[in-house]
């Protein structure tokens, strides 16, 4: 009996340690705005021209009516069932040329 309590004990165990909790709303808005921000350091027309950085729809507006979209990237095969945080994001496109003066 203390036989099949102790293994029962370390199957628990081991499997909470492979448990991920998803992050809080506030962590996953933290994360998705320093992409966004390391994305406007590397394209300085973007900086120079910034409006505005909306987290809800993950788009950066800059410049006279441009915009630089960002999507959700999709969980890989492996951790697709798996619980834990949501992928991070990467940049989709954009309707403008990011570097002044060139078009894309």
């Amino acid at each position: 009996m203390k036989s099949i309590r102790g293994i029962i004990s370390l199957i628990l165990v081991s499997g909470a340690i492979y448990a991920q909790a998803a992050l809080p709303p506030s962590a996953v808005n933290l994360k998705d705005l320093n992409t966004m921000v390391q994305f406007i350091t590397e394209h300085p027309h973007v900086a120079q021209t910034l409006k505005q950085i909306d987290l809800r729809s993950l788009t950066i507006f800059f410049d006279h009516d441009c915009e630089a979209y960002f999507e959700r990237r999709s969980p890989s095969l492996l951790t697709r069932d798996m619980p834990g945080p949501q992928p991070g994001i990467r940049f989709k496109r954009s309707n403008c040329p990011l570097v002044e003066g060139h078009s894309e």
